[in-house]
């Protein structure tokens, strides 16, 4: 009796463990035949939260690239005599950071709009008008010049024309979906504004009481983690600190020198919007290898709509100077901070940036790389070291 019991017993287990298999190979099968609509509904329920903690994000941001600034403040002002009797010191220093920073972006757009309607104002557009109308006749002329030689010669020519149509279709589209783009940004533009104000609000915040912050998720991580953990995880917190700040704050600086060596340079050699070519260009500085690329692009479209030549050849001279002195002595020496890597470590990086965040990605792309090569030399290290530990250990037992 025992012994069939024991026999449907085993039988019965056999048969849940063949159910349960069969509801879990149907369960998988079903999810593989839907994988794109799921797919589809995860990330959108993943764009969807990411559109609601995008201001605690940005505020993050804000706040850990001013940090900096709010401390040297603090510090001015619990040494000074004046401010001892201040209460809240990190309260008044943030407020001040915050008034610069203002002002620094109101003038740099005001400096920015100036230009481009001073330089409006002074552009003789009869002349524009006319190059313009030169240039379209030129591309007319040369057009139908290929097409009575292909009729002397009995060519037909109803592949060039439809080719002609595919490219001008091209041409229209891509217009038509940068006419959109931009009606799309304005009739989203109290959305972005929003998002803007609350990102502000939360960096403020994140500014006044990131201490406070900070100690309470070290607490909260103490009481639920390992200590194995929070060792790792005050690890990776710091090798990320070092990797970022050193290099984001470095770039920021970078870009603002070389938003004023460019304009000044610009303004000499009396290119037209040589201010607004030096702000862009610097704002490009902000990507490896992309600011100089913005720099002699548009001074050369400018020089070349205006028959400036000569001023081309020695703007373009001149960029190049100062390119060099940043990339040997201004960039080493703000980003000193920063972790050294190859350049064509950058390259990697800013490819893949792009490939999965675009432009933002390609912001991040290299502090990203340096801290994955951190971790990453950190380990070889680290093996290479207990190998050779291991080596003398065996050594010494012989």
């Amino acid at each position: 009796m025992n012994y069939k019991n024991r026999l449907n017993r085993k039988y019965m287990q056999i048969s849940l463990y063949v159910i349960i298999t069969a509801i879990i190979i149907y369960i998988l099968s079903l999810i593989a035949k839907n994988a794109p609509s799921i797919l589809s509904i995860i990330m959108e329920k993943v764009g969807w939260l990411l559109l609601v903690v995008r201001p605690i994000i940005l505020g993050f941001v804000f706040a850990y690239l001013i940090n900096p600034v709010v401390n040297f403040f603090e510090g001015k002002f619990i040494k000074l005599k004046l401010f001892k009797k201040m209460k809240r010191h990190r309260i008044w220093a943030s407020i001040l950071s915050v008034i610069i920073l203002f002002i620094a972006v109101a003038g740099l757009i005001s400096l920015m709009i100036f230009t481009v309607t001073d330089q409006i104002r002074l552009a003789n557009f009869d002349d524009v008008v006319a190059l313009a109308t030169e240039y379209m006749k030129s591309i007319e002329d040369f057009y139908y010049s290929i097409l009575n030689n292909m009729e002397k010669l009995d060519i037909q020519s109803h592949q060039l024309e439809e080719y002609v149509e595919n490219i001008l279709t091209v041409i229209l589209n891509a217009v038509r979906g940068f006419a959109d783009s931009i009606v799309n940004s304005v009739t989203n533009i109290s959305g972005y504004f929003t998002t803007l104000i609350f990102s502000f609000i939360i960096g403020f915040y994140f500014m006044i009481d990131g201490d406070m912050f900070t100690s309470y998720l070290k607490k909260a991580s103490y009481a639920l983690l390992s200590k194995k953990s929070n060792k790792r995880i005050s690890v990776i917190l710091n090798d990320l600190d070092y990797a970022f700040s050193g290099y984001i704050r470095g770039q920021l600086a970078d870009a603002f020198v070389m938003m004023i060596l460019i304009s000044l340079v610009l303004s000499i050699t009396k290119v037209n919007f040589a201010i607004v070519i030096g702000i862009f260009a610097g704002l490009g500085n902000l990507i490896p290898y992309f600011g100089p690329i913005v720099a002699y692009c548009l001074t050369a479209i400018v020089c070349l709509i205006n028959g400036e030549f000569d001023k081309l050849v020695i703007s373009i001279i001149a960029l190049l100077i100062i390119q060099t002195i940043d990339g040997n002595f201004i960039g080493p020496k703000l980003l000193s901070r920063s972790i050294k890597i190859h350049p064509l470590i950058i390259i990697i990086s800013l490819i893949f940036g792009n490939a999965i965040g675009g432009l933002m990605g390609m912001l991040l792309a290299v502090p990203v790389g340096a801290y994955i090569k951190l971790v990453v030399v950190r380990y070889i290290d680290n093996k290479a070291k207990k190998k050779k530990e291991l080596e003398k250990t065996e050594k010494n037992k012989l």
